[in-house]
């Protein structure tokens, strides 16, 4: 049964996670700007996943100090940078296409782990990679056929994809055993405070102002649907699946993000590029399985 409920969870977590993309645009449309959203994406859900350990596992917060270092290297150089790729490019390039693109981040860690820890890359590591990288191709369309395809919005997308992959690659190396729930929510506060100085620093308005009501309730729904729900519910599933299983179960979640750009949105994927999002996703599987399974790590 505990196995049925975290499958569960983690589905509805990678639905979760697909709605990010969507909500996004949309704000963009009523006037918010990315900084700003990212901001008070992260501030907000900080203090909500804080908030939740205070009344669950309080201890859990106080961390040594020797941590607190790594914390922020891997909040701003990790899932920062990643966050401020994929929002930027939801500026130019549509949804849908930014989704798959950051799929490529397990492809990514496979070539990592190749690279920095000595990982063989066997035949269906090879194959896995290669899957990935040719639906990448067809998916940025390299004969021009469909709109919605920039190079800007591309080299973001796959820079959002390096930025996670980086994440995942070093907060298993430098913090083995540490609860990813404490690791999200100190990354989640590094990253509120790292953009808003870069906001500052570039002149870019941090406050919302002249946000209509629409505005406000697109940040609500991303720091609690695609953020703070979606972190916990894949966390619980990780409990019980592990690692592995449950990043081969949220592998639909650029089906979601398709899906939805083209009922909400109105940005369709031309058919040669769903071909090079199904090879993609079949990389993702095909690289997650070979994933060995990692340290059990203390979860939220």
């Amino acid at each position: 049964m505990k196995r049925r409920a975290a499958l569960l969870a983690v589905t509805v977590s990678a639905a979760c996670f697909g709605t990010l993309a969507i909500f996004t645009s949309l704000a963009y449309r009523h006037g918010a700007e990315p900084l700003q959203l990212l901001v008070w994406r992260f501030g907000a859900a900080s203090l909500l996943l804080a908030g939740y350990l205070l009344v669950t596992r309080p201890r859990m917060l106080k961390v040594p100090r020797s941590d607190l270092g790594r914390y922020l290297v891997l909040a701003v150089a990790g899932y920062g940078a990643a966050s401020l790729c994929f929002f930027f490019a939801l500026v130019y390039t549509d949804a849908a296409i930014v989704a798959v693109l950051f799929y490529t981040y397990p492809a990514l860690v496979t070539i990592a782990s190749r690279v920095f820890g000595g990982d063989a890359l066997d035949r269906v590591r090879i194959a896995a990679v290669t899957l990935t990288f040719l639906g990448c191709a067809l998916v940025v369309d390299p004969f021009g056929i469909e709109s919605g395809v920039s190079v800007a919005g591309v080299l973001l997308g796959l820079g959002a994809a390096s930025g996670y992959a980086s994440f995942n690659v070093l907060s298993y190396r430098w913090l083995p055993g540490r609860s990813r729930g404490v690791l999200m929510t100190y990354t989640f506060g590094f990253n509120a405070i790292a953009i808003a100085l870069v906001a500052t620093v570039v002149g870019a308005r941090i406050a919302p102002v002249g946000w209509d009501a629409e505005a406000w309730l697109l940040l609500a729904a991303i720091v609690f649907i695609p953020t703070f729900a979606a972190v916990l519910l894949y966390l619980k599933a990780m409990r019980h699946l592990g690692p592995a299983q449950t990043s081969i179960t949220s592998t639909f979640e650029p089906l979601v993000t398709i899906v939805l750009a083209a009922l909400v949105l109105g940005e369709r994927l031309g058919w040669l590029q769903l071909v090079g999002a199904a090879l993609v996703l079949a990389g993702v599987v095909i690289a997650e399985r070979k994933v060995r399974e990692v340290e059990e790590v203390a979860l939220v």
